[in-house]
């Protein structure tokens, strides 16, 4: 047994309300149950707890894994531009944040692993990190956590079928929390013209009548875009690439006369209407998305849960013959349908110790059509899924240690009516599997606190992979061989604060993964991948992160995270020995904040990459990297309504290459106006 694995399995769980008087503001507060903490704690208070452990309020120290936590003043000092959700972690140590355009995914990795090893949350709910982080718009959340190291057994993975394949939680897992109780009345409208004929308008209001608070919004995107993939690519374009994107969202909260007993609603509809800058290359995607959540505290020591989200995914892309000529080949059509149910139930039985139990479920329903220019559909594929979860885990707190575990009983049904357009001979597969998890921490005192983590987790392959969305065309080529693989994760590490100024971290981490789905590209022109299983993936690295508050409107930050990655694969030479891809082997980010004398603001991030590659097979990939971006956000306060903002990013023009034969178009500009009343 490693280190890593020992110290975990030495103890079980905690309990919340021993640990709540870290961020209590008053003593009567800090000696209440968390029933009654809910209604005593000020919202100030609320703020500073964390959900996302145990879906519950808890205080930040008694959380073993490490968090990133960025509110909504973290979002509004970065500078806009690919607005992808993504991008608001891309200074977080960890992970490497590749968003591909402003119409396309980010495709990075977390702690030396793909892009499909990181989960994402909507209020706890499990959402696509390639899609929905393109869709949802920043003004409707309160703050994002970003849980770090080994996978939770408290949510399942994510049964996208689309883009990477399924989504594991291995390397962590990121909640975008939703605004929630509405205390008093507020309207925002932004305005602003960027580079390339950017125009973007939005428009915010939020208010509360008696239990039911709202919230509600709306912004439209049009541009001019540019070209976004790398000369004579099969994103080459002979005209402008003009796109719109039209945005609208709305939250309703009812309390039923205590704030632990809630029911709330939220709805986001997302239009993206365009072209790749070439006549027969237009795109229409139609993207909702809805949230129902239902709280209540039943007892002093028991708290229930239930969630239930509605995924809807509707994408029409055109092809063309691209580079033979420009004439149409038709539209490849995607559509895909998620909705997953969370019951938990959260119970205080015994002082310094907290059960959570609870169930989860997720539907799927996917299929692609290729449709001729003639207007005849030819389906290609048509799969169901369905997910099924049982979980437990328990917390304790003995003295300055906390103590975490957890299983969780997984079970995943596919049934292929039609792969790659063929009826298949395997009309359906199953896989059940139980995972595991673990973790402890020691507050050495209220300024060292020392963790380490431990967890497992499985991913089948996706009905893309399996089946694949083109023969001769651009997309993913079938592979009906592909197996499912397993995932061992662990981490150890240290968070210091030697001042009241000053916080400093370090983290190492450790990820082996058996049978590993990855992405070989087969072809640049025409774009073709086929996902393979590359024998076992390891991924083991170090993060260093600092930040320091210099003085009144002076705070800095600065991390760097070094990866090794290495793929095992002794049946295929041509993979044995490489790199796992899109893993970085450094990323480090540098940035300043100043609040300078007359309502003036600036901020500036410095982030730097080194080495990946796109594939890991040695006869076809290509390396990636080595490049370094500088962007800037300069405001102006004009009295407490009006605020003046400019963007300027990648302020040196760095046109680097990225995968799938995408660039960055290099330096540009955005300057809008606020107003809040």
């Amino acid at each position: 047994m490693n280190p890593l694995t020992r110290i975990a399995t030495t103890g079980l769980v905690f309990s919340l309300s021993s640990l709540l008087p870290v961020y209590a503001s008053s003593e009567s507060v800090r000696d209440l149950p968390l029933s009654s903490f809910v209604d005593a704690a000020s919202l100030e208070d609320l703020a500073d707890m964390l959900v996302t452990d145990t879906k519950v309020p808890q205080a930040r120290n008694s959380v073993t894994q490490n968090i990133a936590v960025l509110r909504s003043e973290d979002f509004e000092r970065q500078p806009q531009n690919n607005r992808n959700l993504a991008e608001l972690l891309r200074y977080t140590s960890g992970q490497f944040v590749n968003v591909l355009s402003r119409n396309d995914a980010n495709w990075g990795s977390y702690a030396g692993l793909g892009p499909k090893y990181n989960s994402y949350l909507l209020d706890g709910v499990p959402i696509d990190s390639f899609i929905d982080a393109m869709s949802l718009d920043p003004w409707a959340l309160e703050r994002i956590e970003a849980h770090k190291g080994p996978a939770s057994v408290m949510y399942p993975n994510y049964l996208s079928m689309d883009f990477a394949g399924n989504e594991s939680p291995l390397a962590g897992t990121t909640n975008l929390i939703l605004k929630r109780h509405i205390e008093r009345t507020e309207t925002r409208v932004q305005a602003g013209y960027g580079s390339w004929d950017t125009l973007n308008g939005r428009a915010y209001h939020q208010g509360r009548q008696g239990d039911l608070s709202y919230f509600l919004g709306a912004g439209d995107e049009r541009s001019a875009y540019t070209q976004y993939g790398a000369p004579n690519s099969w994103l080459q374009t002979v005209d402008t690439p003009n796109y719109d994107k039209l945005k609208a969202y709305g939250k309703l909260s009812y309390d039923f006369g205590r704030a632990d007993h809630t029911l709330s609603l939220f709805l986001h509809h997302t239009r993206q209407d365009g072209d790749a800058g070439r006549p027969n290359r237009q795109y229409h995607h139609r993207y909702d998305t809805a949230n129902l959540a239902y709280d209540n505290q039943l007892t002093p020591a028991l708290h229930v849960q239930f969630k239930a989200g509605d995924r809807d995914y509707d994408r029409r892309i055109g092809e063309d013959n691209y580079p033979t000529d420009l004439s149409s080949t038709g539209f490849g059509l995607t559509r895909q349908r998620i909705r997953p149910l969370d019951l938990a139930f959260s119970y205080q039985h015994a002082e310094g110790a907290l059960l959570t139990a609870g169930m989860d479920r997720q539907t799927v329903h996917y299929t692609t059509d290729s449709l001729s220019p003639a207007g005849t559909a030819t389906p290609q594929n048509d799969v169901s899924a369905t997910s099924r979860g049982l979980y437990v885990q328990e917390k304790l707190q003995l003295g300055d240690w906390v103590w975490r575990g957890g299983l969780r009983q997984n079970s995943v049904d596919h049934r292929y009516a039609l792969l790659g357009g063929s009826v298949p001979t395997t009309a359906s597969a199953s896989w059940q599997k139980t995972l595991w998890s673990l973790g402890a921490r020691y507050n050495a005192s209220a300024d060292l606190s020392l963790y380490a983590n431990a967890g497992s987790s499985f991913m089948p392959p996706a009905a893309k992979q399996i089946g694949g969305t083109t023969v001769s065309g651009s997309g993913q080529l079938a592979n009906p061989a592909l197996q499912s693989e397993n995932g061992i994760g662990e981490d150890i590490g240290i968070d210091w604060q030697p001042d009241s100024l000053t916080r400093l971290g370090v983290r190492g981490f450790f990820n082996k993964v058996s049978n590993a789905i990855v992405d070989n590209v087969v072809s640049v022109a025409p774009s073709q991948t086929r996902a393979v299983n590359a024998g076992s993936a390891t991924a083991r690295g170090l993060e260093l992160d600092a930040s320091r508050r210099f003085g009144d409107g002076i705070e800095g930050f600065a991390n760097l995270t070094l990866s090794r990655t290495r793929i095992d694969n002794p049946t295929d030479a041509d993979q044995d020995g490489t790199e796992i891809p899109f893993a970085p082997d450094r990323v480090a980010n540098l940035g300043l904040h100043l609040q300078l004398p007359g309502g003036i603001a600036a901020s500036t991030y410095g982030h730097w990459v080194g080495t990946y590659w796109n594939s890991a097979a040695r006869s076809n990939r290509q390396s990636f990297g080595g490049y370094g971006i500088l962007n800037l956000r300069v405001s102006k306060a004009f009295g407490e309504r009006y605020t003046a903002f400019a963007d300027l990013n990648n302020l040196t023009d760095r046109r680097f290459d990225m995968p799938w034969g995408f660039r960055d178009p290099g330096f540009n500009a955005y300057v809008g106006l606020n107003l809040d009343f």
